[in-house]
């Protein structure tokens, strides 16, 4: 094929030359019109390249546009007799291609050359699910998957899924999706995966989902709150739907009944009570006739579809009392107790404002009312206080009033909603209601921002979904072990123990696995092979003890030489022979040696750290940063001077020297011009004691200080405070607080010179 093109090429070229010669005696290059030379196109497989070609020598006019393909294959191109191009490759086209443009002018003709590179455009070569419709319902999933392939070469590919026309972020450039609905999704809906290519070529996949709506039972989002009323007066308290929500949205119904709590202790009096619960759900209480005490209603809601939730027991309390007929008649100001004889009181309806009625005058014991302050304002208007009779007279004719009407303000604690509050006790002033996205298991949710009332479902090892940790649809993970042939992460998540290449093996007798309901590994419960193993404590299948010889590792001996089978040493002690010194002395020979060499090594390790330090003056000088090393170099100084003076010995510095070097010392510190100085003194001090020629090096300096009658010791300090004190001469300045270091360090070991 390709020589073939390339001989019908060079056919072309030949003619077209012969045909060129023939007419040159002709066209001269004023009468040949000049194609532009542009020669290269770049076009994706499915769009459309265009063109307008012209010549630079002439007007158009005359000049006509055709052109020769030099694969014949080659389809969707065409160009007009004006020169404009138009070409729309499909898949055949792909790859490089050449085409002849001619122009024309009469018997004179230009030719050019061009070349067009098609670019391929993705092509997906493996889909699933392979249906392109499909059916579920809102708490169902289905996984999409997808695989494209492009010839172009070096050319990436990336992948975009979308529902309906809305991009999909969590599944962006991934081959697989999985889609689940959740219950705020239903109906028609698309499902589309795009594979995009480098050069902006695309290919889509579409399937198309009818999901069905799932019914969701009511959810109780909020305790109903404690209610308290007035004796013989009917009271509004709530709406239900302030603390039932239906997820679906719908409307619910309720209904309620009277309900005694185990919680409650004997002998509590309960209040009758009729309860009206109106269309739109919203309660009112009313107590029969002089009826006190407490009641408590249970609630239940029911949705369309006959789904209910009940409600925690919503206590109610209903309060009496004697002295206040008529709650509604009465303003917040006046109330029998007030120390006011008002207009609507008199001495019937209130002798503790206004007296006794002169029928009723009080001979004898007289009461004295002590009342406690009024309780927080309920929300049905009232509040309450107790009154009793210090005097205990039993007289009650003159008791003040115990209830009295009072203006509820909403609170963000009062269990309602209420105020400006966006639910019960939250938004407004209030903080904010709960949600399905706030990382907290509230509002009946079943967990943690899923189940009713929220949107997504919670998972759980039996919605035919792979989530949670499972390794496969409801199996593995912390849900039940997989069966042979489904997919695993780790042995656990089978039954029969064993993942191998992310698949669960099926259990068998010979798997070396004790799975299946085996008594022990591949022997007994479902298999024929009787139990018997050097591991199961027992002494069976021949075994001499247990777990021990026959088939399995020897006894424990008392010539096995190990220490096993309860003995002290090797082969003695416990039921073997009595252990002798010479069994310790073997036994702890390898400790014995270690301590001999330790205490060998540690003088030897003290004598090569103090000559290393006696031969490299620069690591002496680290001893004036540690302060461990330095008192260490110290003491033994001190120790072997006391030696020397034992033995008469003298010390290398007079008390004369010692005494003018630390004079001149102190009176150096207390001069401020620099540290010149105290350089000069430190170089004259050595000089002094080691005998130092006025020009000298490094080389003569540690000569004369290995050869100077001081202790090695202190050699090994001189050394070090010499090398610190180069700062002096490397350094135009140094901080007051180093010179004083430094000159505190010289006293210190001129002091300790002196002592021998």
């Amino acid at each position: 094929m390709v020589k073939g093109k390339a001989l019908l090429l060079g056919l072309f070229i030949f003619i077209l030359l012969l045909y060129i010669g023939f007419s040159s005696a002709v066209c001269t290059s004023a009468d040949t019109p000049k194609i532009k030379p542009i020669n290269y196109f770049e076009v994706g497989e499915g769009k459309t390249l265009s063109y307008e070609f012209n010549v630079t020598n002439m007007p158009l006019t005359g000049v006509v546009f055709t052109y020769a393909l030099f694969d014949e294959k080659l389809r969707g191109f065409s160009i007009n007799n004006k020169g404009f191009m138009r070409f729309t490759p499909g898949s055949d086209a792909v790859g490089v291609s050449r085409i002849a443009i001619i122009a024309a002018k009469e018997s004179c003709a230009d030719t050019l050359i061009i070349t067009i590179k098609v670019f391929d455009k993705p092509e997906i070569v493996y889909y699933y699910p392979q249906n392109y419709s499909m059916e579920i319902n809102q708490s169902g999933n289905i996984p999409f998957k997808i695989r494209a392939e492009d010839t172009d070469a070096n050319d990436t590919l990336s992948y975009e899924w979308r529902l309906d026309s809305e991009v999909i972020n969590q599944s962006i450039n991934k081959t697989s999706y999985e889609f689940k609905p959740g219950f705020k999704i239903f109906g028609v809906h698309e499902v589309s995966a795009t594979v995009t290519d480098g050069h902006n070529l695309s290919e889509t996949k579409t399937w198309y989902l009818q999901i069905s709506r799932v019914n969701r039972a009511p959810v109780l989002v909020n305790n109903i709150s404690a209610f308290s009323l007035f004796k013989n007066t009917a009271s509004g308290a709530y709406n239900l739907n302030d603390y039932f929500v239906d997820p679906d949205g719908g409307k619910l119904r309720f209904e309620y009944k009277n309900v005694i709590p185990s919680f409650e202790p004997y002998g509590v009096y309960y209040a009758n009570l009729s309860i009206n619960i109106d269309k739109t759900g919203y309660v009112t209480y009313n107590p029969s006739l002089d009826s006190i005490g407490y009641a408590y209603i249970l609630f239940t809601a029911y949705d369309i579809m006959n789904k209910s939730a009940e409600s925690n027991p919503a206590r109610v309390e209903v309060i009496g009392s004697n002295k206040f007929k008529d709650l509604n008649e009465t303003s917040s100001k006046d109330f029998c107790g007030d120390y006011v004889c008002s207009k609507v009181e008199d001495c019937n309806t209130c002798p503790f404002d206004c007296g006794l009625c002169v029928q009723d005058q009080q001979t004898g014991c007289k009461p004295s009312w002590n009342c406690t302050e009024w309780d927080p304002c309920l929300p049905a208007g009232f509040h309450t206080r107790k009154c009793e009779d210090v005097n205990n007279c039993g007289d009650n004719r003159s008791k003040p009033d115990e209830v009295k009407k009072c203006v509820y303000n909403a609170s963000c604690e009062d269990g309602l909603k209420n105020g400006i509050e966006e639910g019960v006790d939250c938004g407004g002033p209030c903080d904010a209601c709960s949600s399905c996205n706030d990382s907290i298991q509230n509002q009946g949710e079943e967990g943690l921002d899923c189940g009713a009332p929220c949107e997504n479902p919670c998972p759980n090892c039996f919605d035919n979904i792979k989530n949670q940790n499972e390794s496969d649809v409801d199996c593995g993970g912390h849900c039940v072990a997989c069966e042979g042939g489904k997919s695993c992460l780790k042995n656990k998540d089978c039954e029969s123990l064993r993942c191998e290449y992310m698949t669960c093996t099926f259990a068998s007798c010979d798997d070396s696995i004790k799975n299946q309901g085996e008594l022990g590994i591949d022997c007994e419960g479902p298999c024929t092979k009787l139990c018997g193993n050097c591991t199961d404590k027992i002494q069976n299948a021949g075994e001499d003890g247990v777990d021990c010889g026959g088939k399995c590792k020897p006894c424990p001996g008392c010539n096995d030489n190990q220490k096993n089978g309860g003995e002290t040493l090797v082969d003695c002690g416990g039921n073997c022979r009595k252990c002798l010194i010479h069994d310790y002395i073997l036994y702890y020979s390898t400790l014995i040696i270690i301590i001999i060499v330790l205490i060998g090594f540690i003088p030897l390790g003290f004598i090569s750290y103090i000559f290393f330090l006696f031969t490299n003056p620069d690591r002496a000088r680290g001893l004036y940063d540690n302060n461990t090393s330095f008192a260490i170099i110290v003491s033994l100084n001190r120790f072997f001077a006391k030696i020397r003076k034992l033995r008469k010995k003298m010390g290398m510095i007079t008390d004369d020297n010692i005494k003018k070097f630390t004079d001149e010392l102190s009176e150096l510190s207390k001069q401020t011009d620099g540290i010149k100085p105290l350089h000069d003194e430190i170089v004259r001090i050595y000089t002094v004691i080691l005998g130092l020629p006025e020009e000298y090096d490094q080389n003569i300096f540690n000569m004369k200080l290995r050869t100077s009658s001081i202790p090695l010791f202190l050699k090994i300090l001189f050394a070090g405070y010499y090398k610190k004190a180069e700062i002096l001469v490397i350094s135009s300045f140094i901080p007051p607080e180093e010179k004083a270091d430094l000159i505190m360090e010289l006293k210190f070991l001129l002091s300790e010179a002196s002592k021998g």
